[in-house]
């Protein structure tokens, strides 16, 4: 059992954003980043991860701005309730595994019924897989199509550009990737965010800024794994890169414990966010409503 539990927090690391190494400046970080070491012990012990710190209670029902967490795995209404009690407003919900060919992450659905049931906002996120036989536009249907297939009303999607060593094609072919998932999701009615930070941008495209429309970020800052790596809950370090002149939220926190799972933390400004809420769209007979749980308005 220890070793199943090593593997899935192995798992979990893996696919965190690369940090970017100590002779790279980003422009915002004048400080050194900090090296995590990762021991294991001969019994598969898991390294202890480091409590998140609570909100403070001034800052639970702020008017400008609102914290979240990332999730990617199983959840129960009681984690939600949890984060909630917390005085966590919404969760960022992974609806794409990109292992193998990349596949729909059903776990996306119980999670946006138990945030919805314990009064949370949901944002979709997506980890796509270059190297799928899908095409970007292909991973952005999937996903869609199973959201609305199963009473997801969806508004917007976020899209994780992070970890260079997974992008493993030409340049050119990365950003025609990415332009790809972009314009589908606006095809389909979506507003569009990207996941990324300065050093994974400019690895991954070079510092591409010439997006044609309007393209939202989420970017993360952290000098290493657990509480000690968190930088400061606001989006005031944040300096323009690529095509941004702002961001939208930011992760300030990864891989730490809160209500019994692992999360990563993040903040962002709650101008114009709604919350989940049940809409009713009519399904083609004038006499029938289906009730659907909208998702995503961050930044909308």
């Amino acid at each position: 059992m220890k070793f199943l539990l090593f593997l899935a927090l192995l798992h979990f690391v893996s696919s965190l954003p690369t940090v970017a190494p100590k002779d790279h400046f980003e422009p915002w970080n004048f400080f050194e980043k900090v090296p995590v070491e990762q021991v294991i012990d001969p019994d598969y012990n898991i390294p202890a991860v480091q409590d998140a710190p609570e909100i403070p209670m001034e800052e639970r029902d702020s008017a400008t701005h609102a914290y979240s967490v990332d999730i990617a795995f199983h959840t129960t209404v009681s984690d939600m309730d949890c984060l909630r009690d917390h005085g966590y407003k919404s969760v960022f919900v992974r609806a794409l595994n990109p292992s193998g060919n990349t596949y729909f992450d059903r776990e996306a659905l119980n999670t946006i019924n138990n945030a919805y049931d314990a009064g949370l906002g949901s944002e979709i996120y997506i980890t796509p897989n270059i190297n799928s036989t899908r095409s970007g536009g292909d991973q952005i249907s999937l996903v869609y199509q199973n959201l609305h297939d199963n009473g997801i009303n969806v508004r917007s999607i976020w899209i994780q550009v992070t970890s260079p060593s997974n992008w493993e094609a030409p340049m050119p072919v990365r950003i025609e990737f990415i332009h790809d998932m972009i314009q589908r999701a606006q095809v389909l009615g979506l507003a569009v965010g990207i996941y990324t930070s300065f050093y994974d941008w400019l690895e991954i495209t070079g510092g591409f800024n010439n997006f044609s429309s309007q393209v939202f970020l989420w970017y993360w800052h952290v000098l290493g794994i657990g509480a000690d790596g968190e930088t400061i809950p606001t989006l005031e370090d944040f300096r323009p890169f690529g095509p941004w002149k702002q961001g939208t939220i930011k992760q300030f926190g990864q891989v730490e414990k809160l209500c019994g799972m692992i999360v990563n933390r993040n903040v962002y400004g709650i101008l114009n966010q709604q919350k989940s809420k049940i809409i009713h769209i009519p399904s083609g007979n004038s006499h029938i409503e289906k009730e659907m749980i909208r998702v995503g308005g961050i930044g909308l």
